[in-house]
């Protein structure tokens, strides 16, 4: 009983600083127009998110910015070429470890949530932005229906809409 109250306890502190720095980044002023020209490395991470993500909703698009986020500095790449490392995000693989040119993917641009994935972007890419990490920790992801090798034997750390999020390496 003791045990449970505390998970309950952990699990409340847990949600509260969720909300708290939520609240706090969605409240930022944001000091480029959301429709000013993005730079070649914000298409790139714009992209890959539209393309992974864009019909899991705000926040399976944002939990997929918060892997390429812990992607970038568990690698010390750029948040863009962690998003064009072959066979890395599939939007992006062409076969044989090509990757595909950002023109082919411009359909994305149609997407209803384009411009979510826009502001996303531009906070992923300033390093003096952090997203709050609510995949706790993940740095893979993967379709519900979806079991590549690389999840064998691994339990992912959360589910989140369609895509269930895993912790790899240390």
């Amino acid at each position: 009983m003791k045990d449970l109250l505390n998970n309950i306890i952990d699990l409340l502190i847990w949600l509260l600083t969720v909300f708290i720095v939520v609240f706090i980044a969605s409240s930022v002023a944001v000091t480029v127009a959301a429709d000013e020209p993005l730079t070649p490395d914000e298409r790139i991470v714009a992209l890959t998110i539209l393309g992974e993500a864009r019909g899991e909703g705000k926040r399976g698009m944002y939990a997929v910015g918060c892997v390429i986020q812990k992607r970038a500095a568990e690698r010390k790449l750029t948040p863009a070429r962690v998003c064009l490392q072959p066979y890395q995000f599939s939007i992006w693989n062409a076969g044989k470890g090509k990757i595909k040119k950002e023109s082919e993917l411009y359909y994305l641009w149609k997407s209803k949530s384009m411009m979510y994935a826009r502001e996303l972007a531009r906070k992923i890419c300033d390093k003096n932005i952090l997203l709050l990490d609510i995949t706790k920790g993940a740095n893979h992801y993967c379709t519900q229906s979806a079991d590549p090798n690389w999840t064998k034997g691994r339990k992912p750390v959360i589910v989140i809409r369609r895509h269930k999020f895993f912790r790899l390496g240390k």
